[in-house]
């Protein structure tokens, strides 16, 4: 991926934050496993309240335009996969090799606010389809088959 950016849009949903990317099959997947804090501090400092979902844009290239305002650092591997640092804390994103074909040292991020509360989905056995099963705000989303 080196010198491209990718974007997701994780949300609190069960404790955790997770994020869906469909194209990935990703679906509620962690964003970051076992240290939600690590989000709730890169919030803190953008100047965003607790839990609010958030557009996280990433690429492992510095590049100049594209005005990151976080890096996190990778800091050691293991069986469950790549920590990443930032902040003094440790975070672990599972789904990190579907982003990059090599493990990055370090991990350029820019976030923002989302209005969408979440996105959470499902499979629909009848269609064979994903559709989303509830959310309060559902303008940054197509609508769902026989809705308009």
């Amino acid at each position: 991926m080196r010198g491209g950016s990718k974007t997701i849009k994780p949300y609190w949903h069960d404790g955790a934050w997770v994020f869906d990317d469909p194209q990935r099959g990703q679906w509620a997947k962690p964003f970051v496993a076992r240290t939600p804090g690590i989000v709730d501090q890169v919030l803190r400092r953008a100047g965003l309240p607790p839990r609010q979902p958030l557009t996280v844009t990433f690429s492992d290239d510095d590049n100049p335009g594209f005005g990151y305002q976080f890096v996190l650092e990778w800091a050691r591997e293991d069986r469950e996969g790549h920590w990443y640092r930032w902040g003094g804390m440790e975070g672990l994103c599972p789904a990190l090799l579907r982003y990059f074909d090599a493990t990055p040292t370090r991990i350029y991020c820019q976030v923002s606010a989302r209005r969408t509360p979440f996105s959470v989905f499902q499979a629909d056995p009848g269609a064979g389809l994903r559709t989303a099963t509830s959310w309060p705000d559902a303008r940054d989303l197509p609508p769902r088959a026989g809705q308009r």
